[in-house]
């Protein structure tokens, strides 16, 4: 058992909640509160009925999330949204949510654990978004297609986009989970020539064409596993606590 104070306060203080600035409705860190203690932690991308039932079908007391609770914004508690919220206070469960905080992370983030699984070198950070660097870009030793190919894998999802030559050096790429695909342009205009990111989009392809960049999309779930996971393990490690993953994929 270990005290929801002493969890939040690592987590704020490692993904640096405070500093990072997100939109208002990401509401980063602690959500909601339960007892005070914890036994279990489940850890899961959205913060969906389903995946809070999961949670506490898993015997979980804290939930962290990377899409948290309030992505609908400022509404009356009522319906759907009051169902949500009295599931998690009837069942004790806390909840805890880091959106870009988690992206950015040089260790513990979506896109640092996306380059590290793709064997990327001379890794920094890169891929704007308001000012902050919340992507990644490194070394790929290989080919394009051995770069699809490896996407995929490690994502456990199909890639779609666009490539010109599969058979290219992959060279320095750029990395970006989510729903990023509106940064191809900046990268183009840095030299980027190959773009990985999540969320699959229409317009992107066809500017990915005009611009000669290859774009892969690993999909908007799959690319951001990789943070809560990373979360899970570091409190497995300070805390000896249970962690589970509650996978529930949109296909998106």
């Amino acid at each position: 058992m270990t005290s929801l104070q002493d969890i939040t306060a690592l987590l704020d203080s490692t993904l640096r909640t405070a500093e990072v600035k997100d939109a208002p409705v990401a509401l980063n860190g602690l959500q909601v509160e339960n007892n005070g203690q914890v036994t279990k932690v489940a850890l899961a991308v959205d913060g969906s009925q389903k995946t809070i039932e999961a949670a506490i079908a898993a015997g979980a007391d804290l939930l962290i999330l990377h899409h948290g609770i309030y992505w609908c914004g400022l509404v009356p508690m009522t319906g759907w949204f009051r169902k949500k919220i009295t599931t998690c206070l009837n069942h004790n469960l806390a909840v805890y949510s880091a959106h870009l905080p988690l992206d950015l992370h040089p260790e513990l983030g979506n896109n640092a654990g996306i380059a590290r699984a793709l064997g990327l070198q001379d890794c920094r950070p890169e891929v704007d978004y308001h000012g902050v660097l919340i992507g990644q870009s490194g070394v790929f030793p290989g080919t394009v297609g051995e770069l699809h190919e490896k996407f995929a894998r490690i994502c456990g999802a199909t890639v779609t986009g666009y490539v010109a030559d599969a058979a290219a050096p992959a060279g320095r790429i750029a990395v970006c989970s989510g729903g990023a695909g509106d940064s191809i342009y900046q990268l183009h205009a840095k030299g980027y020539r190959t773009y990985l990111t999540g969320e699959e989009n229409h317009w992107v392809v066809n500017a990915a064409e005009d611009l000669g960049v290859n774009i892969l999309f690993g999909g908007h779930y799959a690319t951001e596993t990789f943070g809560v996971k990373s979360l899970g393990s570091l409190l497995e490690q300070k805390f000896g606590l249970p962690t589970v993953f509650i996978d529930h994929p949109t296909g998106m």
